[in-house]
């Protein structure tokens, strides 16, 4: 029997825990560093995973736009102008292949990976030869080219790459799609740190992230904890009597606005709240 570690994180008596996570926060960077429109759009106005798997790998060859919505909550999502369907495991291959493409892992990289989870819900598997074909799809409909030319300009120029939030990072690995790769997942990646953990970019100059919360939240309180903090999301530990109070200032705090290539826009943040980790509940942010 396996028993997750999560469910052995518990708020002492009198106490909540408040969880938030900053949602796909690698896609939106990425979507902006390539002015990927397609990728903008589904972020903006609906959800990336189930857009790659309709209008990318499964109903792409269908003449129809697909506007996406939800028929069974968590299960399906229904395109109302052609009637396809796509399936909570549709939506697990989108969500897969959007990790791996961005980051230009090739299709047999990508068979592995995904097939090395397949004793994990949803238990799914992929040959090579499928793999492929959704590789392809998936770069036929978001267009990231010109974005990784510029990457591979830039290195060829000084090897050296700067951030939305100006972190500097010279390479110094042999020339090749190995450097490549690096270089290509070190921006976005750097920046989704950068940005949940408080650094404050020169064009907006706003405060936020951890380093607020821990500020404003933690700090000036006995019984607040910071719990976690983790890449893009963290959990705090606040009397139960403040916990919803607590929850949506922290959140404010997480979500702010930040600038690339130019745009400004804002990453959205899940919240939850709850007694035990695996057993929390939405939160639904005040604006």
């Amino acid at each position: 029997m396996k028993i997750h570690i999560r469910s052995m994180i518990v708020a002492p008596k009198g106490k909540v825990l408040i969880a938030a996570d900053l949602s796909q926060a690698e896609s939106w960077i990425v979507a902006y560093l390539a002015n990927e429109h397609s990728m903008k759009n589904a972020l903006l106005y609906g959800d990336i995973h189930t857009e790659s798997a309709g209008n990318a790998l499964f109903f792409n060859t269908v003449a129809c736009h697909h506007f996406w919505e939800v028929k069974v909550k968590g299960e399906e999502w229904i395109c109302n102008s052609c009637g396809s369907i796509v399936t909570k495991l549709m939506r697990y291959v989108g969500k897969r292949y959007n990790h791996a493409s961005a980051y230009r892992m090739g299709a047999e990289r990508a068979a592995q990976v995904i097939n090395k989870d397949s004793d994990k819900p949803p238990y799914f598997t992929v040959t090579i030869k499928q793999s492929k074909t959704f590789s392809a799809s998936w770069h036929s409909y978001f267009k990231l080219g010109t974005w990784w030319g510029s990457i591979e300009l830039q290195l060829r120029q000084n090897r050296t790459l700067i951030t939305p939030y100006g972190r500097r990072r010279v390479f110094f690995a042999n020339w090749g799609q190995e450097l490549f790769k690096e270089a290509t997942a070190f921006v976005p990646q750097s920046t989704v740190a950068d940005h949940a953990l408080g650094r404050v970019q020169k064009e907006l100059g706003a405060p936020g992230g951890i380093k607020e919360i821990k500020r404003q939240l933690v700090d000036p309180y006995q019984d607040h904890r910071l719990v976690n903090f983790s890449h893009d999301s963290y959990i705090l530990e606040v009397p139960k009597q403040v916990g919803e109070e607590m929850a949506q200032r922290s959140g404010a705090l997480f979500k702010r606005p930040l600038v690339v290539n130019g745009e400004e826009f804002t990453i959205p943040v899940d919240l939850e709240i709850g007694e035990r980790w695996t057993e929390m509940q939405s939160l639904k942010m005040v604006a």
